[in-house]
């Protein structure tokens, strides 16, 4: 009896065997790849449906230290295998391929200078989105991000005007415009298309997820967004939010999502504006909410849902100031000591800012700093679950648009109002003195100021090939660009003169005291190939742009030498003035060629009245 027990159960196990052959679950297809305009992040886009993981996946440092890498399985690349150009102070070239099918294996690879710290590749999943993070951004209190405008219209990208050939197999714009662009596929390795610079980015804000908080909803993405005034609809009721410069995951479109007694949804309205449609009987009980990352936006609705659940972290105002332009404009500034989570409501007769994870405020202050403007109307009230409500009466005409630190801890509102302000009978005249620490205070001689900054000194060498200098050529280039504006009638400031060592905060601490107009600052590019060459314009602030685009075009007319673009980078120097500030790399230094030209008298003449003529017209038409 035991033995035929035995064999039933051996038979019995053995068709269970059979029934229980593992099934693949498949490979995770990528379609694309697309890049922040920072460099800072990358992202592999799909649109399978799969259950996939990043456990197993590892960063892989090189031997040489010149690159570092790491493995992703199972995934499959529905294109093949292409190298990115990224150019960053840290990371030179991004190449993403397919080193195996048979399993399914593809395989990222950062050239990256020596020194680079692979703990700041941080590689994350969302949906069927792979994030990778090459560094953490730089935070300066100087740069304003718009994240809520009435006035005008936000542009898509910048128009620069400046023609180049872009290769789509190579480079990563190409690849960028691919992907936000259906019906493009790959073109031929050597097939080029002549492009204007303002097909490098059409948005700044990838929205690529939703999170549900009871009946409110946060909107998850990658970049910086631009939410335009609520509209609300009738038949059915609805609130519409608008968000400019965002491309939708196409996973996420057009599908509605319920919200407590409500629905959602979310779509690309146009090529560069996303759309979202909340269906409630209750269009006035929702606002949007921006985070202090400046990453996420919350559809909140104010009745039904609490606002703890939008922070982790207090945060208490430490300071207040304002600035008025003329009867028309005002501006006022909140300091904070955390990042800030705050959420607008707009009538046609009050803005009520909601600043819920704030404790404690400065009431009196605000009464003292905003007499005799049209913030002196503000009041406070304390909201019943924490924080405070700010609310200023405007007119139906008069727009509002307000920009909120890359820190999250500075919060700017500009009031433009359709009359002239009278301010009330009890009012001191307006300070004109109290200006925001951030607004450029204009000199009133009629003269322009610029400061030249010329790259590394002293100690630091910059860039060394063939005892050839970066500071070197940095200095004589910088000397010849001030005698040329000087003899213009510019007044210029020098953040060295000689061979010595200036720490980049002194470079900036320096341009802060002499408070120019412009800041320009002048460097020799490497590699460590001997291949690169040509000429760079690196600016990280909006106020910036115009002056690049100037000073670059001027470089490519006045040098022969290959076009490399514009980049909007994070150099210390341009990203913590509050003048407009860019940065030149006037050649490659590590090329043979091009730096036996950079030493030539001819070539720094031609540099040094490239870069006055691109100062000029950008004051031509300022």
């Amino acid at each position: 009896m035991k033995n035929i027990f035995i064999k039933i159960l051996l038979i019995f196990t053995f068709i269970l065997s059979l029934c229980w052959v593992p099934v693949s679950a498949g490979s995770l297809g990528i379609s694309s790849v697309n890049f922040d305009n920072s460099g800072a992040f990358m992202t592999l886009n799909s649109s399978d449906n799969l259950d996939y993981t990043l456990e197993k996946t590892q960063i892989v440092r090189t031997e040489d230290d010149n690159c570092v890498y790491f493995d992703l399985q199972p995934v499959r690349l529905d294109f093949s295998s292409k190298s990115y150009l990224i150019n960053t102070d840290e990371i030179e070239e991004i190449s993403v391929s397919q080193i195996s099918s048979t399993p399914d294996i593809a395989r990222v690879t950062i050239k990256c200078n020596h020194g680079y710290d692979p703990n700041n590749i941080v590689i994350k999943r969302l949906n069927n989105t792979i994030f990778v993070k090459f560094k953490s951004p730089v935070i300066t209190n100087y740069y304003f991000q718009e994240v809520y405008k009435e006035t005008g219209t936000t542009p898509v990208y910048e128009k620069i005007n400046i023609q180049q050939k872009i290769s789509t197999q190579k480079n990563v714009f190409g690849e960028i415009n691919s992907s936000f662009t259906p019906g493009n596929g790959d073109l031929a390795e050597n097939n080029f298309v002549l492009s204007t610079k303002n097909s490098i980015l059409k948005s700044k804000y990838y929205l690529n997820g939703m999170t549900l908080i009871g009946d409110s909803a946060i909107l998850n993405g990658n970049g910086s967004y631009t939410l335009l005034k609520k509209i609300q609809l009738s038949g059915p009721n609805r609130a519409v939010f608008d968000i400019k410069n965002t491309v939708v995951n196409p996973m996420l479109r057009n599908k509605d999502v319920i919200l407590g007694n409500d629905s959602i949804k979310i779509g690309q309205f146009d090529n560069n504006t996303a759309r979202v449609v909340v269906t409630t009987s209750n269009p006035e009980n929702y606002l949007p909410v921006i985070i202090g990352d400046s990453q996420n936006i919350g559809i909140f609705n104010l009745k039904t849902t609490s606002p703890l659940n939008l922070y982790s972290v207090t945060a208490n105002m430490t300071a207040v100031t304002s600035e008025k332009a003329d009867m028309n404009n005002f501006s006022a500034k909140f300091a904070f000591s955390k990042p800030l989570v705050f959420g607008l409501k707009r009538t046609d007769s009050m803005l009520d800012l909601f600043l819920f994870n704030v404790n404690n405020y400065y009431s009196g202050a605000m009464i003292s700093e905003f007499r005799g403007s049209a913030f002196e109307k503000i009041t406070t009230s304390d909201i019943k679950s924490g924080g405070v409500k700010l609310s200023l009466p405007v007119g139906s005409k008069d727009s509002v648009d307000v920009y909120l630190g890359a820190d999250g801890k500075t919060l700017r509102i500009k009031l433009h109002t359709f009359d002239k302000y009278t301010p009330s009978g009890d009012s001191e005249e307006f300070n004109p003195e109290i200006v925001i620490p951030a607004i450029i205070k204009k000199h009133t001689d009629g003269k322009k100021y610029v400061v030249i900054d010329a790259g590394h000194g002293g100690s630091d060498c910059g860039a060394l090939r063939n005892n050839i200098n970066e500071k070197d050529i940095t200095l004589d280039i910088s000397k010849r660009v001030q005698t040329l504006l000087e003899k213009k009638g510019y007044v210029v400031a020098m953040t060295r003169t000689d061979d010595s060592y200036v720490s980049l905060q002194d470079r900036v601490e320096f341009s802060e005291i002499f408070n120019p107009d412009i800041f320009v600052s002048i460097h020799v590019n490497s590699s460590n190939s001997d291949t690169p060459n040509g000429l760079e314009t690196h600016y990280y602030k909006e106020n910036s742009l115009m002056l690049a685009k100037y000073v670059h075009a001027a470089m490519l007319n006045n040098i022969s030498a290959k076009d490399r673009g514009l980049f909007k980078s994070k150099f210390y120097v341009i990203n913590h003035t509050t003048a407009p500030a860019i940065l030149v790399e006037t050649g490659f230094i590590s090329n043979p060629s091009e730096r036996a030209q950079l030493i030539t008298e001819s070539r720094k003449n031609a540099t040094a009245k490239a870069i006055v003529e691109g100062i000029d017209e950008y004051f031509k038409h300022e």
